[in-house]
């Protein structure tokens, strides 16, 4: 087996469990949330029509931390275009900040 399918192996392995981790975090209503998509659906303003606002970054190209005590927010940002809104709490203990 060459070196490279061991490479792409352990790789696999190695960033399987953080991505089943990103995935299973549903967004809570009221909480902050991450919403991933292409740059169209990230915009505040799609953020503030869909009856949430915008905390951040202001120049982040695929995703935006949102908030919205609307229980179907993620599910609107996600007609919008959003590919997926997970728990941005969840997103942010994993990087090292607690909200």
């Amino acid at each position: 087996m060459p070196i490279l399918s061991y490479i792409m192996a352990f790789t696999l392995v190695a960033f399987s469990g953080p991505l089943l981790a990103l995935a299973a975090a549903d967004p809570v209503p009221g909480e902050i949330m991450l919403v991933i998509g292409p740059s169209a659906s990230v915009q505040p303003a799609v953020i503030t029509a869909a009856g949430g606002h915008l905390i951040g970054p202001e120049l982040a190209r695929f995703g935006a931390l949102a908030q919205s005590d609307l229980a179907e927010f993620s599910h609107v940002l996600v007609e919008q275009g959003a590919w997926f809104v997970v728990d941005g709490r969840r997103i942010a203990a994993f990087c090292g900040v607690e909200i």
